[in-house]
């Protein structure tokens, strides 16, 4: 026969007497104490944490990327898509920060926003690409930023904008192309907002020009803006490259012919 009888174990309890065996406390609580006689003495596994077996003589803490809001449970919960959880033995799970975002379950931090993306709300579960027009020039960026005049961008989800080529212009913002200057007009220089009518005594000949073309001798040009010259009238002429008038014939000199540099001076007897 036996001299003693023996405590019952951490995580169990007897409460009758004459006992042959002890009784082990629920999953979900835990009891670390020895010769504990009573249910009673077994606790609930706190919120953050959980008991997963019968007979715990401890509770274990929600490992991060999981969360218990309840006590007395078995096991932890995932954390869901645009949430998180970044510590142990969490009761709660925490919203993705606008400019950031988590597209999978039980994760322990949030993605920040790429370049060219952006995430306007909390707990969002996927990056939104600029649209064309837009850019996002950082990460973790809560929105998109139009284009500047001046400036394009054709395509979306991108970082930057394009500055107007020569010969092109923009002339508004959120602008999802360049315009080619128009006949008569030309732009030297990238990221222009507008084209410059061509000087009288100049033409600009084809669309997309980035200079103007000065009007050959013979030809002249008074107004700005124009595609082509004028030929010399008969009975005048334009000795000169980029004239922006004709000049008459003098007295004793004719011209019959239009186009020409010179005139011609009249015979002996005319």
């Amino acid at each position: 026969g036996q001299g003693s009888c023996d405590d019952a174990d951490a995580g169990y309890y007897v409460d009758s007497t004459a006992a042959t065996s002890q009784t082990a406390c629920l999953a979900g609580t835990y009891n670390p104490n020895t010769a504990s006689t009573s249910s009673s003495d077994c606790t609930d596994a706190d919120a953050g944490y959980y008991t997963s077996s019968a007979g715990s003589a401890s509770q274990t803490a929600c490992a991060a990327g999981t969360y218990q809001p309840n006590t007395g449970q078995t096991s932890c919960t995932s954390a869901d898509a645009g949430y998180y959880v970044s510590i142990t033995g969490s009761p709660y799970q925490t919203a993705c920060a606008a400019g950031t975002y988590q597209p999978s379950m039980g994760q322990s931090s949030c993605l920040d926003a790429s370049a060219g993306y952006y995430v306007p709300t909390t707990a969002a579960t996927s990056q939104t690409a600029a649209d064309a027009g837009y850019y996002v020039p950082t990460t973790a960026a809560t929105s998109q930023t139009a284009c500047a005049v001046g400036t394009y961008q054709s395509n979306t989800g991108q970082s930057s904008c394009l500055d107007a080529s020569a010969g092109y212009y923009v002339a508004t913002t959120t602008a999802t192309s360049q315009t080619a200057c128009s006949l008569g007009t030309y732009q030297p220089s990238t990221g222009q907002t507008s084209c410059t009518d061509a000087s009288a005594g100049y033409y600009v000949d084809s669309t997309a020009a980035t200079s103007q073309t000065a009007c050959s001798a013979g030809t002249y040009q008074s107004s700005t803006g124009q595609s082509s010259c004028t030929d010399a009238s008969a009975g005048y002429y334009v000795d000169s490259t980029a004239a922006t008038s004709q000049t008459a014939c003098a007295a004793g000199t004719y011209q019959p012919s239009t186009g020409q540099t010179s005139c011609t001076d009249a015979s002996a007897g005319y």
